[in-house]
């Protein structure tokens, strides 16, 4: 038999699950008839209600969410990870406040406006703030609030609750092998390496992981370029990047989703040589099926989000711990099975 929990139980008697939890609460606001209905149902089948489901007849845990993105698409996928925590949990009484900001558009003050208004709040979510310019008023968060969580880009200098992230140092190796496997047959193995921006502890890790793995496997990173995760930036730079480096480039490897520029120039100039992209969005489909792109890393930042957003909730509720980074899987993607990844 399945484990009953109060799903069933409301199921079967055709209540809610918030009803469900008042009667197991000596303050709940229920009839003594429906009470001692559900608490015989309950003894039959053996239930004991939980800290999760006693939630119920409590007040609303409320969330604070900060996403710091310069990539709509990024965003989306995000805020669609919130949504799929929210729609396991939000007959537990959640509410869910969230911002979106750019870092080109907006100031610092307007961070801390923002944090200033989460202070309060049960759990705050934090992405995109890995530059040490945020260090110190997300620390500041943190000394009033044990419940911090970051998102993908990470700042390691903040003492946060718990971490949920894609590890840079396997997504890098992943494409170095890759790349290794495309080369091994030719004596030179120079490999231009595109990073976001460096100020982002993210892409500075994923460069200093690319550069060792390319070490291990007897490739030559010819130059890092910093496209600073600005794709009209990006769209400047990089005719005469490729001007510069292109006669002495055999493969190509960009730690950021922000690819688009280098996928047209690649495509438009008929460049042949494999290149590992980052991300799994619709623009990088149409250059993997296309063969303009030969490989790219799958993060999957809409279950990181899904991820902090339930582990923070189960640990408001339930007292649960957490591990202090949270990964998820990191993949390989071509083109037989992008198709995967819708």
């Amino acid at each position: 038999m399945s484990k009953i929990t109060i799903y069933t139980l409301a199921k079967e008697l055709n209540m809610t699950p918030s009803m469900i939890s008042r009667a197991f609460s000596s303050n709940g606001k229920i009839s003594e008839e429906k009470r001692e209905i559900i608490l015989e149902t309950a003894k039959k089948y053996g239930f004991t209600p939980n800290k999760f489901a006693s939630r119920l007849s409590m007040k609303n845990v409320r969330i604070g969410i900060l996403i710091n993105s310069r990539f709509a698409i990024n965003t989306d996928k995000m805020i669609a990870g919130v949504e799929s925590a929210y729609g396991k949990l939000k007959d537990y009484k959640i509410q869910y406040d969230i911002t979106i900001m750019n870092s080109l558009e907006n100031k610092p003050e307007n961070y801390v406006e923002v944090l200033n208004r989460y202070k309060g709040y049960n759990g705050v979510i934090v992405s995109g703030m890995s530059s040490e310019k945020y260090t110190n008023m997300l620390n500041e968060v943190c000394k009033e609030n044990a419940n911090v969580v970051q998102v993908q880009a990470i700042n390691k200098s903040v003492d946060c609750f718990f971490v949920s992230k894609h590890n840079e140092e396997t997504s890098s190796y992943l494409a170095a092998e890759f790349l290794y496997n495309c080369l091994k047959w030719k004596a030179r193995k120079n490999i231009l390496l595109f990073t976001g921006d460096k100020e982002s502890a993210l892409h500075f890790g994923a460069e200093i992981a690319f550069k060792n793995a390319c070490k291990e496997f007897g490739l030559s990173v010819l130059k890092s370029i910093d496209m600073k995760d600005n794709e009209e930036y990006f769209s400047e730079i990089i005719s005469d990047v490729f001007e510069k480096y292109i006669r002495e480039t055999d493969g190509i490897y960009i730690t950021s989703g922000l690819s688009s520029p280098l996928c047209r120039y690649v495509d438009e100039n008929n460049i042949d040589i494999p290149i590992v992209s980052f991300d799994t969005y619709e623009d990088i489909k149409k250059y993997i099926n296309k063969g303009v792109i030969s490989a790219t890393i799958a993060q999957n930042v809409e279950k990181q989000m899904e991820n902090a957003f339930e582990y923070l909730v189960k640990h408001i509720i339930m007292g649960e711990g957490s591990p202090k980074t949270v990964y998820t899987d990191v993949q390989l993607v071509l083109k037989s099975n992008i198709h995967q990844f819708d």
